[in-house]
């Protein structure tokens, strides 16, 4: 049976019961905390916001998976070891009695993620938000900036599946077989293995993670290094496939314009075959997509230029 929270105080109480504590901290249960590090310090915030990143059906234990996975994400991507998270939790007072789910899938992304909650901030609110700090230690950055002529294209993680997810639960397409996959990867989005990156980024040029869709990602990583992108596949679902012809829509358009959020990374390297190898050895899927060439944009063979949208903030969506 769910308890009636009382205060703030007693919110807290209860958190500290589920979450695991750092043995490397250095002030305990303080109002800020520290611990000794050595190398590149990676930091990074991220918002869950109940009015725009709720999709229908989540519950708040995928709410607590979810915003600790996006904002862990963009740190290991950069090639650094995600160490530890804070929180910033608003939470209005009918969720209050339901917190610890919320609190339960926090600390099970963490898990999973290798990090701890070092501590954070609560307060009521008219709506539900969740802010993540992250701050991770790397010895090599990866950046956007330094995909080469020359280099190969790659993405680590898994095929695309949430631009299935989002017709059903945004658009009200008709169910296909395997939804529930897709719908599941929207609520709790898997990471690329950890273990796997921090070895392969060692061989990456540059990098970024797909959080604003593919034709968003592509075109950030061609832009900040300076190149042309031809994209020669895509990692598409055997769902995405299915669901498309049942739907009558192009696929190639929905995995570049209508997904987002799978949190996969897209990187450049020079060294391929290691990256595979890697990839065998952590049980990681990998896949070459394309190459890296003089010029600017992004193309993909077969299907033709692919334009700058997606996923925006303050521009009404896709």
């Amino acid at each position: 049976m769910l308890q009636l929270i009382v205060g703030e105080r007693e919110l807290i109480e209860r958190a500290w019961r589920v979450f695991k504590r750092d043995p490397r901290e250095l002030l305990g249960l303080d109002d800020a905390q520290a611990m000794e590090l050595s190398g590149k310090v990676v930091f990074k915030v991220d918002v869950f916001d109940e009015t725009t990143d709720w999709l229908p059906g989540m519950t708040l234990r995928d709410v607590g998976w979810k915003a600790v996975t996006a904002a862990v994400s963009d740190v290991l991507v950069k090639g650094a070891k995600p160490l530890g998270v804070m929180l910033g939790i608003g939470l209005p007072e009918e969720t209050l009695d339901a917190a610890d789910e919320l609190f339960a899938g926090i600390e099970e992304a963490c898990d999973k993620l290798g990090v701890r909650v070092w501590g954070g901030d609560t307060g009521s609110s008219d709506h539900l938000y969740v802010s993540v700090a992250v701050a991770g230690v790397a010895n090599k950055l990866v950046p956007r900036s330094g995909a080469r002529p020359g280099d190969t294209l790659m993405i680590s993680g898994h095929e695309v599946f949430t631009p299935v997810a989002y017709a059903v639960l945004l658009d009200g397409a008709e169910p296909c077989a395997g939804v529930e996959e897709a719908i599941e990867i929207a609520y709790r989005p898997k990471l690329t293995k950890p273990e796997f990156w921090l070895e392969a980024s060692r061989l990456a040029t540059a990098s970024i993670d797909d959080s604003d869709g593919l034709a968003f990602t592509l075109h950030y990583l061609a832009e900040a290094s300076g190149v042309k992108l031809v994209v020669e596949r895509l990692p598409l679902s055997a769902v995405l496939l299915a669901c498309a012809e049942r739907w009558g829509r192009d696929p190639l358009e929905m995995a570049l314009y209508q997904g987002g959020e799978e949190y996969n990374f897209v990187f450049a390297t020079r060294d391929p075959d290691t990256v595979l190898k890697l990839a065998e050895k952590h049980g990681q899927k990998v896949w070459r997509i394309g190459k890296v060439v003089e010029g600017k944009g992004v193309v993909l063979e077969g299907y033709g230029e692919v334009e700058q949208r997606g996923w925006e903030h303050f521009a009404r969506g896709f």
